[in-house]
């Protein structure tokens, strides 16, 4: 079944920002940051900075940096972090957003163990460009994507031999609709993350997500209108069965799946 969403937004995934009659709290702009994940146990960074510019080239503003550490692999199940957020003058029209990370302190969880990301200078500095929008009155939330399994390279000059240069897309939540639903075993919860895939009919675009764990087997995932392939992708020492389905996302609704039953080898 499929369920009308608000504007912007999605339960405790929600964009908005709390309602408030001081003049003071309107147009306020805020960033946002979600992951499409890749196999990796984890993935830490810091921001250093988030600006935004003004429409057609104009000068760029900064916003004060919410929260610097982002542990980036927990951004699953529709879970956002807020990265920065500041009141903008009436009238005023933003293009893009400029987001910095550091390049210290970074980490990757391959294989069970915490090794060093390097972030060079020149790559810790990303653009991204959205449609134009002006400050009138409603607080304006932006949400921006970075893909792990793009953003993370594997560099043999590297100390760790991993480098990251992050990959970041503008998701027009506007145009969105989403899927969500919970995965379990039997009667029982699902107790590891599980990798799942959406493929694009029409395009072959893939994108992926994985189950939380808190609560167990749930999952969220934004999607541009269209039919796609899902797939429930369990590790290959795993005794839980591959799942397929079909599924049909709709602008600005959401595909509830329900529970999704898994079967296992060790489930009687």
């Amino acid at each position: 079944m499929a369920r009308k969403i608000l504007r912007t937004l999605y339960i405790s995934a929600a964009l908005a920002f709390g309602a408030c009659s001081d003049a003071n709290d309107r147009n306020q702009l805020a960033v946002y940051l979600c992951d499409n994940p890749a196999d990796y146990g984890g993935l830490n960074c810091y921001i250093a900075g988030v600006e935004v510019r003004a429409a057609d080239g104009g000068a760029w503003t900064p916003l004060p940096v919410s929260e610097d550490y982002v542990a980036l692999m927990e951004l699953v199940n529709g879970k956002m972090q807020e990265a920065g957020r500041a009141t903008l003058p009436q009238g005023t029209s933003c293009d893009a957003v400029r987001i910095a990370f550091s390049t210290e302190n970074a980490h990757v969880v391959v294989g069970g163990e915490s090794v060093p990301l390097a972030v060079d200078a020149a790559d810790a500095t990303v653009t991204v460009p959205f449609p134009p929008v002006t400050m009138d009155g409603p607080n304006t939330p932006l949400l921006l994507d970075i893909d792990i399994a793009a953003s993370v390279v594997e560099d043999a000059s590297a100390e760790s031999g991993y480098r990251f240069r992050p990959q970041i897309s503008f998701v027009n939540t506007a145009e969105c609709g989403a899927v969500q639903g919970g995965l379990q075993t039997g009667s029982a919860a699902v107790s590891s993350r599980l990798w799942i895939r959406f493929t694009d009919r029409a395009t072959g675009a893939v994108s992926s997500t994985y189950c939380s764990l808190s609560p167990a087997g749930a999952f969220f995932k934004r999607l541009t209108p269209g039919n796609y392939l899902l797939e429930v992708l369990p590790a290959s020492d795993s005794d839980i069965e591959p799942y397929t389905t079909e599924i049909a996302v709709a602008r600005q609704q959401v595909t509830d799946l329900g529970n999704i039953v898994l079967e296992s080898h060790n489930v009687l």
